[in-house]
């Protein structure tokens, strides 16, 4: 498959773009997150396989919501970690593969991202917490990190 081919510039990229963000959580440090890669680009590269790219690109619609919203508290160590890997992706595939791949590819990542963000935020123990629930308290705690970096 022509995208496994851009496997290790996609972890390249994906690795330096997830070390410049901070981290949120010992869980959210970057060598924490790293082993996950290979594992998260074969689950991608394969749902690409296995399903046809109109199949894929149907479900564009989950591209509407990004990935922040998916965890009121933003402290989801998976935030960074999905929203580099699709800006990698993106960054590496796009001048390599045609559109409508690089469509299919961004989409199944885009879902894969929302599905594994949801389940860890379902086992959360701050999701029923009222700082969970509300977009205000997450845009402050965003805005605290960001003056951290």
């Amino acid at each position: 498959m022509q995208l496994e081919g851009l496997r290790p510039a996609i972890k390249k990229e994906w690795e330096a773009l997830l070390r410049a963000e901070p981290a949120p959580s010992p869980l959210g440090n970057p060598d924490t997150l790293l082993y996950l890669m290979d594992e998260t680009l074969a689950q991608v590269f394969r749902s690409l396989s296995e399903n046809s790219l109109d199949s894929v690109l149907k479900k564009t619609s989950a591209l509407l919501v990004p990935l922040q919203r998916h965890c009121g508290c933003g402290l989801n160590p998976l935030l960074n970690y999905y929203a580099t890997g699709e800006l990698a992706l993106h960054l590496v595939a796009a001048k390599r593969v045609p559109q409508p791949m690089l469509d299919a590819l961004l989409t199944s990542f885009h879902l894969l991202a929302q599905q594994e963000i949801d389940t860890l935020c379902s086992v959360c123990l701050n999701r029923s917490s009222p700082a969970c629930q509300s977009p205000t308290v997450h845009a402050a705690h965003r805005a605290r990190r960001a003056k951290s970096a």
